[in-house]
């Protein structure tokens, strides 16, 4: 009787945990220059990977949604918002990570900054973002400011080459041909 007792409170245990990870979304931010394919990265993770064709730019900060993925059997919820990459846009993903609480980042880039060498948006996108994580304040309008807890900061921060399928032969590079798709 104990046996099936402890087997019946390890897989009522394991559906709880499960149902958490899909009901508990994790936080997102997905950033970078215009025209890098966020807002399309936005619409496949509510597909099953299809990739749609985008008309519309992105203006301002979209509402969060929340999107299931797959990652290696396991479901996970996660929250993003879609923002736009303009300049004129950047304080609205300081406004996204602060309130949203922001654990991962997405930062994405394209090729623009090896076909164009004039082409600065990814490198100052990049540092505006860094500057934002690393800054101990929330820097608020009107110059106030407001000190960062330690859940303000990011856990992760990762860089997504993004058309890789429609620049890989233009340029030379080491190392194999891999596509790897996590969604």
């Amino acid at each position: 009787m104990a046996t099936l007792l402890t087997g019946f409170a390890i897989i009522t245990a394991e559906a709880a945990a499960a149902f958490y990870r899909r009901i508990h979304a994790l936080n997102f931010g997905v950033y970078g220059a215009s025209k890098v394919g966020k807002t399309t990265l936005h619409s496949q993770l509510r597909t099953r990977g299809e990739v749609p064709v985008i008309r519309d730019r992105t203006v301002g900060l979209k509402r969060a949604t929340r999107k299931v993925v797959k990652i290696d059997k396991d479901s996970r919820t996660i929250k993003t918002a879609d923002v736009g990459g303009q300049t004129y846009f950047w304080e609205e993903w300081k406004k996204d990570m602060r309130k949203r609480k922001v654990k991962y980042i997405i930062f994405m880039i394209d090729d623009r900054h090896l076909s164009e060498a004039y082409n600065l948006e990814h490198q100052l996108s990049w540092k505006y973002l860094v500057d934002v994580i690393c800054d101990e304040y929330w820097r608020l309008s009107k110059g106030k400011s407001k000190k960062k807890k330690d859940k303000d900061f990011p856990i992760a921060v990762g860089i997504w080459a993004n058309k890789f399928d429609l620049w890989k032969d233009k340029y030379e590079h080491n190392g194999g041909h891999r596509q790897t798709s996590y969604f």
